[in-house]
């Protein structure tokens, strides 16, 4: 349980940097995504792709709280773990080989390819140690 409780901290604090990290490009220099842009882009198209990516740097904020919260007691949040291990498959390592598909930096989503890898499992190893390690919940029976 004890490398789960850390997978949570880690991941957390790793989302939070990547939280942290948008919202600087959001607020203070929009610069910050204009250079990653593939294609010539004026001030109007910064702006569209920092409003497109706005809700992904408000997600990844609340989900990397939630992680650090849940730390706390981590066997009562394994579903969050899949649900983790789910989102770094989808629009994590499927969404950086799209965006590698269509000429972004193909060595920067490489390497965060397999920093997606790696969460996943983790994830899931330290989930299933944790499982085996944990006795299974008592059911309670429900009355008719």
């Amino acid at each position: 349980m004890n490398k789960l409780k850390w997978w949570f901290r880690i991941v957390g604090a790793f989302y939070l940097l990547l939280a942290l990290m948008n919202m600087y490009g959001m607020f203070i220099n929009r610069q910050f995504f204009a250079s990653v842009i593939p294609f010539p882009a004026d001030e109007f198209a910064v702006k569209a792709f920092v409003d497109g990516w706005s809700p992904f740097a408000f997600e990844i904020l609340g989900i990397a709280t939630f992680m650090l919260w849940a730390s706390r007691d981590p066997l009562k949040y394994l579903g969050a773990v899949w649900l983790i291990v789910w989102l770094e498959l989808l629009h994590g390592v499927v969404d950086d080989v799209y965006l590698i598909a269509n000429g972004y930096d193909a060595v920067g989503y490489l390497v965060f390819i397999v920093v997606h890898l790696i969460i996943i499992g983790t994830g899931v190893m330290f989930t299933r140690q944790a499982s085996v390690q944990t006795p299974a919940r008592a059911s309670v029976p429900m009355k008719a």
